[in-house]
């Protein structure tokens, strides 16, 4: 893919009210001691999740148009074959089934500055898999690696998971050091990331990226100029994004030493990897990052959990149990927990936060952890992500 997508959407954060009604007792106990995320729990979770290349829609080669689909944040996706692309839609899985909802019409324009019949390919091309996207209602994972989506007429796409082309350097990576001098940043990490051919830098402003190639080993070559999001940043930070840029697209070369990744050219960087973050589902949260699809919220939405228990915003309490990434909530029966978890209907959206119990409106049933350490909860109203409180603002949130 020739684009990098940065996904955003924001979600209130802030403290919750307490209740001193008791839990009732439950037989059997629900209770899981220590439940926690093996590092697999996200992707069973949410495993469509990622990026994808559309290799053919019924018995149509898709691969010339470079056709792709991005599934991210738990719930929103958006898709290209041979024009703009990102066309943005969300989806929920009901087990094998898959409903994709979209705002939106595709609206298909003129594609490129080519040939007229390539240029109409293009655009049919666009229209087609946006046809089978909304229609689409099951799908499969034959392999880790292949992913077929069925439209209710049949037609069969098949998608495959690109293979990272520089596993070595792919991933997270915390920015030590630039021009021999340490880096610190005030609010979040100074993060620079590698994905497919594209690298990128954020730390407290903007997000900047790039393409970039290996032309032999050891040797980068990082294509200008990069692109970024434009928001608005005091100076220090404006700096601080300049003197980030600048170390990543003068990179000619780089080398592992001790565990660090070091690029040579220009004022240099030495990046190491981030530590492995807390799996552990007890803790302190707040929701942060991505909505959940059809919500809107009244007030903060916060839980606290500990080895038996959940109490959110509103001070409903459930007992819990875990069974890998699956969970099991039994609600205790008092007034705060008396909010019902309506059905969900496209275009009708449900309140929670504040006073109206999360617990009770989304019934969480899944739980993961991304690489940042964020919780990802699976509820009724798709994938919501919470924040252990003290930890760094989340990029993007």
């Amino acid at each position: 893919m020739d684009r990098i997508l940065w996904l955003i959407a924001i979600l209130a954060a802030g403290s919750c009210e307490a209740s001193n009604t008791p839990v009732l007792p439950v037989t059997p106990p629900l209770a899981t001691a220590g439940a926690a995320d093996d590092g697999t729990f996200l992707q069973r979770i949410d495993p469509l999740g990622g990026q994808w290349s559309v290799e053919r829609i019924g018995g149509e080669d898709f691969q010339r148009f470079k056709a792709w689909i991005n599934f991210s944040a738990g719930g929103f996706l958006n898709h290209g074959a041979g024009c703009s692309g990102a066309y943005p839609a969300f989806y929920r899985l009901h087990g094998r089934r898959l409903t994709i909802i979209r705002r939106e019409d595709v609206r298909v324009g003129k594609c490129g500055s080519g040939a007229p019949a390539t240029a109409a390919a293009a655009a049919a091309s666009e229209r087609r898999l946006a046809e089978v996207l909304d229609h689409a209602t099951a799908w499969e994972k034959p392999n880790d690696r292949t992913l077929i989506l069925t439209a209710e007429d049949g037609t069969r796409a098949v998608l495959t998971r690109p293979v990272e082309p520089h596993p070595d350097l792919a991933g997270r990576w915390i920015i030590e050091t630039i021009s021999g001098e340490a880096f610190v940043t005030g609010r979040r990490p100074p993060i620079l990331t590698i994905s497919m051919r594209s690298i990128g830098v954020v730390a407290d402003c903007n997000r900047i990226g790039a393409r970039f190639t290996t032309p032999a080993p050891g040797r980068i070559a990082v294509t200008t100029p990069a692109v970024g999001t434009e928001k608005g940043c005091d100076p220090e930070d404006s700096a601080e994004d300049a003197l980030m840029t600048k170390a990543m697209i003068s990179a000619t070369a780089y080398r592992f030493k001790s565990g660090r990744l070091i690029f040579i050219g220009g004022p240099g960087m030495v990046l190491r990897r981030p530590s492995a973050p807390n799996r552990r589902l007890a803790g302190e949260y707040e929701s942060c990052g991505n909505t959940l699809l059809g919500a809107y919220h009244e007030g903060p939405i916060t839980l606290a959990i500990n080895e038996r228990t959940m109490r959110d915003n509103a001070g409903c309490t459930a007992e819990y149990s875990a069974e890998g990434p699956e969970l099991n909530l039994r609600l205790a029966n008092n007034p705060a927990c008396a909010a019902k978890a309506p059905p969900f209907v496209p275009g009708e959206p449900v309140s929670v936060g504040g006073m109206i119990s999360t617990l009770a409106v989304t019934r969480p049933d899944g739980f993961g952890f991304n690489d940042e350490g964020q919780l990802i909860l699976r509820t009724n109203r798709g994938l919501l992500m919470m924040c252990r409180k003290g930890s760094p603002t989340p990029f993007g949130g």
